[in-house]
């Protein structure tokens, strides 16, 4: 059975039609009341929000799940050595995406410079790839209970990205108005107004959030929703709310899999913000299901991006140590250690996403003696090496070409 939203079914019925369809879902034992109410700019209702659990959300939420254990089977065979790398990577694509998403100019070099000098306060973006860095190592630290909380995190991964005239000027958030234009600068909707209100608002967001009554998934969506209706700051809200949303599907799904987020929403934009404006409509009556279920939709999506990015390499790899064996056995390469370096240069190549593995992590995959590897190492001619140079280290990767 397909869900329909109500905001199309207003033009399929009479408006009286429409009203007992709305009041059927709102008070029908598979939904739950929200405690806050939706109102939509320059118009004259505000409805009491809901979802409900539809047959269709169900499907979803179960497909899901099978397909997190699916990306998990497919994790567990990256090698050890480079997961940090494909974190890294996948770290690298996620900042940049929401910075895209927000017309925020960064670039990728200047991201990973920041992930490889993690120390250098200094460099543009390192407070949030510290904060993201957290997420890769204690998924389950990230609890946000309070508005004060989103406040620290916004000071601690936003507010030096943001321009003086933008900055917080209430207690907590802004305390005056703030609207969202379209592409004709028509207001299309306005973040809640007194800040008392929103300080209100988000901490009952917050309290849906954490509800383990209400599986992860759901609770993200609807975060994420009220997030954007409340609008708390006058700029950075999206990057926030990314990140917020990125912490606590990490709590539930596989690291990686929640650092794609920003890179699905970014390749569906059109969903994305048709489902913020749709829900928002006076005609959708309150009913926040379809966010719900796009929102969770772009979750598979992002796990299915995981999924085909880590597949597509580690069938590569199988094919690739098929012949790097073959080309042992052509140039008479019977070393073991020897092996296992070009055995590591090749993984570098698949799966640091150009980054390469430097001389200290071939040191401690091999677990030999400095000297030992460096004595292999000089039997491994230059013109076999892709060298990339980050800072003062140098990190290699084996050109397949070689193999051919």
């Amino acid at each position: 059975m397909k869900f329909e939203p109500m905001y199309k079914i207003y033009y399929k019925k009479s408006e009286d039609e429409w009203k007992r369809i709305l009041d059927n879902r709102r008070y029908s034992e598979s939904s739950i009341v929200l405690p806050i109410a939706i109102h939509e700019y320059n118009r004259r209702h505000t409805y009491t929000a809901f979802f409900m659990y539809h047959p269709e959300l169900v499907n979803l939420l179960l497909s899901i799940e099978q397909k997190k254990h699916e990306f998990i089977n497919l994790a567990q065979r990256v090698p050890l050595v480079m997961l940090w790398h494909v974190m890294n990577g996948f770290l690298s694509s996620e900042i940049k995406a929401s910075n895209d998403i927000e017309g925020v100019r960064s670039s990728r070099r200047e991201i990973q410079d920041a992930i490889h000098n993690i120390d250098n306060k200094k460099l543009r973006f390192s407070s949030i790839i510290t904060k993201y860095k957290t997420i890769l190592e204690q998924p389950r630290r990230f609890i946000y209970t309070s508005s004060s909380d989103i406040r620290r995190l916004y000071d601690d991964i936003i507010r030096d990205e943001i321009s003086k005239k933008n900055q917080p000027d209430g207690a907590i958030f802004r305390k005056d108005s703030v609207d969202i234009v379209n592409h004709q600068d028509k207001i299309i909707h306005r973040g809640t107004l007194p800040k008392s209100s929103i300080i209100q608002e988000i901490d009952q967001a917050l309290m849906i959030l954490n509800n383990d009554d209400i599986q992860l998934p759901i609770r993200v969506a609807i975060f994420h929703y009220y997030f954007g209706y409340i609008h708390p700051f006058y700029d950075g809200n999206g990057r926030t709310n990314r990140f917020i949303s990125t912490a606590y599907l990490a709590k539930h799904f596989h690291s990686l899999i929640a650092l794609r987020l920003s890179a699905v929403i970014k390749n569906n934009k059109k969903q994305y913000y048709d489902a913020f404006k749709m829900t928002t409509a006076e005609i959708n009556g309150g009913d926040i299901t379809n966010f719900v279920m796009e929102f969770i939709s772009i979750i598979e999506k992002t796990i299915d991006d995981a999924i085909a990015l880590l597949d597509k390499r580690i069938k590569r790899l199988e094919d690739e140590r098929i012949k790097l064996k073959a080309f042992f056995e052509s140039h008479q390469i019977t070393d073991q250690v020897l092996q296992n370096i070009y055995f590591l240069l090749l993984e570098a190549r698949l799966f640091s996403l150009g980054a390469g593995i430097s001389k200290a992590e071939i040191l401690k995959a091999c677990n030999k003696s400095r000297g030992t590897i460096h004595n292999r190492f000089k039997q491994i001619p230059n013109k076999y090496l892709d060298t990339v140079k980050q800072g003062r280290t140098e990190s290699y990767m084996l050109k397949t070409s070689i193999l051919d």
